[in-house]
């Protein structure tokens, strides 16, 4: 007993910190989980049963297991292989914050030995882990559905186990449900018999060994349709009367395994592979071998349901859970600070993979829109964090589900294939995969096998280094040092926002290794040259009216010309946009060079003005990508202006749309007619007018609610409480209704934070805070939603004692999967003030100087 205690008191304060990379021990390793599972849907709670054959690779003292609060152990005890009780095992405290680790202290010897447990758990309101979800039919019926979602460290809230992605097993799985319900998981039913009482036993064939959060199951009415396609089945699932459906995401899951098939060289290694629509789904997708889930919106969508963005994110969000079938799942990442090797993956690969499969959209102008400018947008703020960053604790996991792990991973990974060119590329990604196949992985093994197919590998893994190791990204300052030579200059590019860090350093000094490319008037140097050092020089082949670095836009910095160059740059910019026969400078570069003036603004290296004088070639620009670039910067400025500028603003964006607006709406037959469309309408609606005060009649509010609240959870998802409001009572109302009544349709409460956050930020704050358990136990794992909700509400806030009071209340109370959100937008919120002090009285006598704050009819 004393014993037990000193491991207690050594153990609870300071494990964390004593191990960084997870809480169990690596020589107690899973080889393979026999679970059953017997859920009642009336009551909602299950038994389950668990055998874990176990290998002990060195003697070991002490060991952990994971298992919440949630799952009721009823007993566990350790088996030698042939059948002997060697343990029974008693639980005592929990040994960590989050109450789900479990300590044994009874000492194992290097061997083999079988793990038996039974308890029982609760399938949860809340949609991680094993949840309750389902839908009404057309008739009424309301039917029970129960699924899983155990990423990234939620198979622990279901049943004990070893629940951290280095420890990879095999799982035969078996589950009793009412006979009116199908039951899909990873593998392949091999069995269906009664259980009797109305129930059935479905039991799936054995997994590849593969980590926890993989593990998946679906209990459902749904139909499906089946088609083979490169010698695996795959099926489509989707409610009764919905089969219209099917077709169209079985091709498109097929599609993407074929080109994956062919990219790495490698089949996809299961039988088969099924999507299925969850209702009340907290993420976009995801990637479950052998069963991908998606929210059903998605699901369930048609070409005919889908415009412009929409039609684009589901063929990529396919492909991305797609992609995780080799990237994830066949090889799967050590520890999370590497969760960038399949989630930067995924995001980077989904593009080539829908580029080949569809042609009605250039590939590359997607990449630099969606990727590049997200990275680049979301990582210029000191509070930003490398791609791969230290995760100490599991309460850590779900903060790094962000832009900097999707959108600059995917990024830096393009730019490490242009580097390397593709094809080296890709025999790099085959070797990794064959060499790490259905096992765990590190960013040193991926370089071990990228480095083998270049030509200089130490510089190949100092580039990627730099990018992956450190925040933020160089500024390239360009000076022209002779007629026909320049020097180079980098620094580090953050925006001052005056937040501080207690650490902000860097392994690299903020020093990159940079690859340099070079378009100009009259050459191109398109062969990258590495720029090593603080500076470098470069000698040109021709003399120069102007130049432009990063050609194409592909590499992750900013450039600072001289003010000759820049002028002569924009009108080349003008020049190239009004000309089509001008050849001189793509699209692309166009949309490159206003990112960079934009992103100089933003520095206070030149003033807004010039990004918005700048930014008036629009007028004659005809592709898309450009106007869906500059809707993002525009955004940014909107929401820092005060609103007494608001007017003026609204007729400068009223000034660059005039002369295309006609013939943008008359066009929306192609995707990319269709995207320039929705550029134009997101920059007319979300730039509005001022704002102005608006109280909705208060009986009719009155009436709403009180219909709302009499309402069932699952009606209440039908019902709709968004009106036009700003009225401080009217909004704290819904607020507080959404909140305190529960709808079957969680996004409700997350959905009125962006709904009214532009309209009366203070007031979301004060229901937020109300609420803060309720947004917190709902939303605290959702991953990008929490996190963009909580920045949108921090930086839409224009009062500094309530900026202030949001960031007391954060020191005590943690976010979650939303504490990186709450970062942003409070640097967000700081920079808005140093903007209104620095930027803002030169940004409004430019748009008067212009008349663009000149009333109707006003001389």
């Amino acid at each position: 007993m004393i014993k037990c205690f000193l491991l207690l008191i050594l153990l609870a304060p300071s494990q964390q910190s004593q191990q960084a990379q997870g809480d169990l021990s690596p020589l107690v390793r899973p080889r393979d989980y026999s679970l059953l599972l017997d859920t009642n849907f009336d009551t909602w709670d299950y038994e389950g049963f668990l055998n874990v054959t176990v290998d002990v690779t060195g003697k070991v003292e002490e060991w952990r297991l994971h298992a919440t609060e949630a799952v009721n152990i009823q007993y566990i005890s350790v088996f030698s292989t042939a059948g002997k009780l060697l343990h029974e095992l008693r639980i005592g405290e929990r040994q960590n914050v989050a109450r789900d680790l479990l300590l044994f202290s009874q000492p194992l010897a290097q061997g083999e030995y079988l793990l038996r447990c039974r308890f029982r758990g609760v399938v949860s309101e809340k949609l991680t882990g094993y949840y309750r979800t389902g839908y009404s039919m057309e008739d009424g019926t309301s039917i029970k559905m129960a699924s899983t979602h155990l990423s990234p460290d939620k198979a622990r809230t279901v049943f004990p186990s070893f629940d951290e992605p280095q420890f990879r097993a095999k799982f035969t799985l078996t589950l009793v449900h009412p006979e009116g319900l199908t039951a899909t998981s990873n593998m392949p039913v091999l069995e269906r018999s009664g259980a009797g009482k109305g129930r059935v036993l479905t039991r799936f064939a054995v997994t590849p060994p593969m980590s926890t959060y993989l593990l998946a199951w679906v209990q459902h009415n749904f139909i499906y349709g089946e088609r083979t396609i490169e010698g695996v089945k795959m099926r489509h699932y989707a409610r009764p009367g919905r089969q219209e459906v099917i077709a169209e995401k079985i091709a498109l899951v097929g599609a993407s395994v074929k080109y994956f098939n062919n990219f790495f060289n490698i089949p996809y290694p299961l039988p088969k592979l099924d999507t299925i629509g969850i209702p009340n789904y907290l993420v976009g997708g995801m990637e479950n071998w052998g069963l991908i889930t998606l929210g059903e919106g998605t699901a369930l969508s048609t070409p005919a349901t889908r415009f412009a963005s929409q039609e684009f994110n589901y063929r990529n969000l396919i492909a991305h859970e797609v992609s995780h079938m080799w990237f994830g799942n066949l090889v799967t990442m050590y520890w999370w600070n590497d969760l960038w090797l399949k989630e930067g993956m995924a995001s980077y690969l989904s593009f080539p993979c829908v580029g080949a499969i569809y042609k009605d959209v250039d590939i590359e102008d997607k990449l630099m829109e969606r990727n590049w400018l997200s990275a680049m947008l979301a990582d210029n703020m000191v509070t930003s964090h490398p791609v791969q960053i230290p995760i100490k604790a599991t309460s850590q996991i779900t903060m790094i589900f962000d832009s900097i792990t999707y959108r600059k991973g995917a990024t830096v990974l393009y730019m490490l294939e242009e580097v390397m060119g593709k094809q080296h590329f890709k025999k790099g990604m085959t070797h990794f995969l064959e060499t790490y196949k259905y096992s765990i992985a590190r960013y040193a093994g991926l370089m071990s096998s990228m480095t083998k197919f270049s030509k200089q590998p130490g510089v190949l893994r100092r580039f990627m280094d730099g990018y992956i190791l450190q925040k933020n990204y160089p500024l390239i300052r360009v000076e022209k040092v002779g007629e026909r030579r320049i020097r180079l200059t980098q620094s580090r590019y953050v925006r001052d926002s005056g937040m501080e860090l207690e650490d902000d350093s860097s392994p690299f000094n903020y020093s990159w290794y940079i690859p340099i490319s070079i378009l100009s008037d009259t050459f191109a140097i398109n062969n990258y040259v590495m720029m090593k050092g603080k500076t470098m020089e470069i000698t040109l082949p021709k003399a120069y009216k102007w130049l432009k670095l990063n050609a194409g836009g592909k590499m992750m910095y900013v450039t600072h010309y001289s003010a000759s160059n820049l002028d002569q740059l924009l009108l080349a910019v003008q020049d190239n946009a009004k000309d089509k026969k001008l050849k001189t400078m793509s699209h692309r570069d166009r949309a490159h060079v206003l990112s960079d003036v934009f992103n100089l603004a933003q520095l206070n290296t030149i003033p807004y003005s010039r990004a918005l004088e700048a930014a008036k070639y629009l007028r004659e620009e005809q592709h898309y990508m450009n106007w869906s670039m500059a809707y993002k910067y525009l955004l940014k400025i909107r929401q820092m202006i005060d609103e007494s500028l608001a007017p003026c603003f609204r007729k400068y964006i009223v000034y660059l749309l005039q002369p295309q607006w006609r013939k943008v709406l008359a066009k929306r037959e192609t995707l990319e007619e269709q995207f320039k469309l929705e550029a134009f309408v997101k920059l007319a609606r979300y730039i509005p007018k001022a704002r102005q005060e608006a109280q909705y009649d208060q009986a009719e509010l009155d009436k709403m609610v009180a219909d709302y609240k009499a309402a069932s959870q699952q009606e209440r998802a039908a019902i709709s409480l968004h009106v036009e409001t700003t009225d401080h009572d009217q909004i704290a109302t819904i607020g507080n209704t959404l909140a305190q009544h529960p709808s079957t349709d969680v996004s409700k409460i997350i959905d009125f934070i962006s709904q009214y956050s532009n309209k009366n930020p203070g007031a979301v704050w004060a229901v937020y805070k109300t609420n803060y358990n309720v947004y917190n136990d709902k939303y605290g794992l959702a991953q990008f939603t929490y996190a963009d909700a909580l920045e949108t509400m921090i930086k839409e806030q224009k009062d500094g004692d309530t900026v202030k009071e949001i960031e007391l209340f954060f020191q005590n109370h943690s976010a979650g999967a939303g504490s990186n959100g709450v970062q942003n937008g409070l640097e967000q919120a700081k920079f808005t003030a140093k903007f209104k002090e620095n930027a803002e009285p030169e940004l409004r006598s430019y748009l008067e100087k212009q008349e663009f704050c000149r009333e109707v009819g006003e001389d």
